[in-house]
């Protein structure tokens, strides 16, 4: 194997991915992470006796049979995970349900609920397994050296090239009848950032069943032991990752990228780049004027993900001892999914859906015994008041009054919200904290502060962003290629990784 030298921009689970799986293979690979901890979106703080995890609510795939599985038990990763059970618990105006980590309990519960959708309840699982299946099959079929033509999809994989082409509520209303069941099935929508009216039916139905086949799970520790064992895989097989390197520029001399550059005036000789960063940043990187015209525009006309805005709450009460059940509650006050969607996005926190997540019930370390440590988020747009009060000026902008008046705000109606559910929540309180769409951009670099990459639509998911860039020796990994969610994240990585290898093995 040559001696390939390989920089990876950014430590977020994608670029450790792909590290780890280069330093493994030999080579020598060096992370340049902007933030002081590896994982981006995967890590925790702490504020007095409490850990909070930044992101992470359940990681799918991560169980025996899972498509995560393999690609943590092949870099050697052994982290304790806990299979949540029940799997997450769904309120909507007149449903309140825990919904068990058994499949076949929770179909057993929904026939309970809606004895008329019967038939349409197993239909729809039916056609959602069998898309896990056919999408499967796609992948070994590639990995086989099987390549079908375009016109040959259909045939070979029918359910996959039906879901992919159509929008979740398309998919859905096929089989289901009444709007209540249909809101119910769609409950994990917000976890790829579309209402069921435009997010690709082939991904939802890869997330439905990866979570409710395969299984939720939550590692002990948190997002940042799973980074963290990422991060031990690539200097345990003497990569490195530097911290506090904010990477300015990709240095392309006679079309080929050969260094890397970083605020701090550091320049790292590159024989592979990988970049972790969205593909409009990297392009900043390389300058555009290295790339196709046609390539910058795709590009730009991207549409990030929304973000997100979050609570972050230190409780002075176990509300696990008195009653509060589930890791997750999914809290909606339609079914409506579209005006649930049309509320996030024009920043109406007051009636958008919004989860609430006891990480004290599943990881009982992240809080001292008898207090809680509780996660209150919803979606939510970067451009909200203009830019939160910014006017897209983000220089100091955490001491822009506007800025804080907003953000304050925000935080307390998700507080008055959750009150209600909550009896005396407020005055439980010991430690507060409250994250917008630009602190996730501060802290990860993330455009728009998107926790998805682009929309995952119809058209994005049947076109997606490749993984090679025009540059012949860079490469992109994270949400923008692999989809959003911290386990495409860590495939997209792996995806990356192997590229590389079968261009310098």
């Amino acid at each position: 194997m040559l001696d390939v030298k390989a920089v990876v921009i950014g430590a977020g689970l994608g670029g450790l991915s792909a590290a780890a799986h280069l330093a493994r293979a030999g080579i020598d690979v060096t992370v340049l992470e902007h933030h002081s901890v590896p994982g981006g979106y995967a890590h925790e703080f702490k504020r007095g006796d409490f850990r909070f995890d930044v992101a992470l609510h359940a990681l799918d795939g991560a169980g025996p049979g899972g498509w995560l599985y393999p690609i943590l038990d092949e870099l050697g990763i052994d982290l304790a995970m806990t299979r949540l059970d029940p799997l997450y618990r769904a309120r909507y105006p007149d449903i309140d349900i825990l919904v068990p980590a058994d499949l076949t309990e929770y179909r057993a519960q929904l026939e309970s609920l809606f004895p008329l959708e019967r038939e349409g309840i197993r239909s729809l699982i039916g056609a959602l397994r069998r898309v896990s299946h056919d999408v499967g099959l796609y992948t070994v079929d590639r990995r086989q050296g099987t390549r079908p033509a375009p016109s040959e999809i259909p045939a070979r994989y029918p359910a996959m090239a039906n879901a992919f082409s159509r929008t979740w509520s398309e998919l859905l209303g096929s089989h289901i009848g009444d709007a209540r069941l249909r809101a119910l099935f769609s409950t994990l929508w917000g976890y790829l950032g579309l209402p069921p009216s435009r997010v690709s039916a082939g991904l939802f139905a890869l997330a439905w069943t990866s979570y409710h086949v395969g299984g939720g799970y939550y590692p002990a520790g948190g997002s940042q032991a799973l980074s963290r064992a990422f991060a031990d895989v690539v200097t345990r097989h003497a990569g490195e990752i530097l911290y506090r390197q904010t990477v300015n520029g990709i240095t392309v001399r006679d079309g080929t990228a050969v260094a890397v550059t970083t605020e701090r005036g550091l320049t790292v000789d590159a024989d592979v780049v990988i970049s972790n960063a969205s593909p409009v940043d990297t392009m900043r990187f390389l300058g555009t004027d290295t790339l196709p015209d046609h390539y910058v525009e795709r590009r730009r006309a991207d549409v990030p993900s929304l973000s997100t805005l979050v609570l972050y709450l230190g409780l002075d009460r176990d509300i696990g001892a008195e009653g509060w059940k589930g890791h997750e509650v999914f809290v909606s006050d339609t079914f409506d999914t579209d005006a649930d969607y049309k509320a996030a996005i024009s920043g109406d926190f007051a009636n958008a859906s919004m989860v609430i997540a006891d990480y004290t019930h599943t990881d009982p370390g992240c809080a001292p015994a008898g207090k809680s440590a509780l996660v209150i988020l919803t979606l939510a747009p970067w451009g909200y008041a203009d830019t939160w009060g910014t006017h897209g000026d983000l220089d100091g902008y955490r001491r822009n009054p506007r800025y804080r008046a907003l953000k304050g705000a925000a935080g307390q109606t998700l507080l008055r919200r959750a009150e209600r559910l909550i009896p005396g929540l407020q005055d439980s309180i010991e430690v507060m904290e409250v994250a917008t769409p630009l602190t996730n951009h501060r802290y990860g670099l993330a455009t728009h502060g998107s926790i998805y990459g682009r929309e995952q639509t119809v058209d994005n998911l049947l076109v997606r962003i490749s993984p090679k860039m025009p540059i012949p020796n860079v490469f992109l990994a994270g949400a923008w290629v692999g989809g959003g969610g911290m386990s495409a994240a860590i495939g997209s990585g792996r995806t990356a990784a192997k590229i590389v290898l079968s261009r310098f093995g």
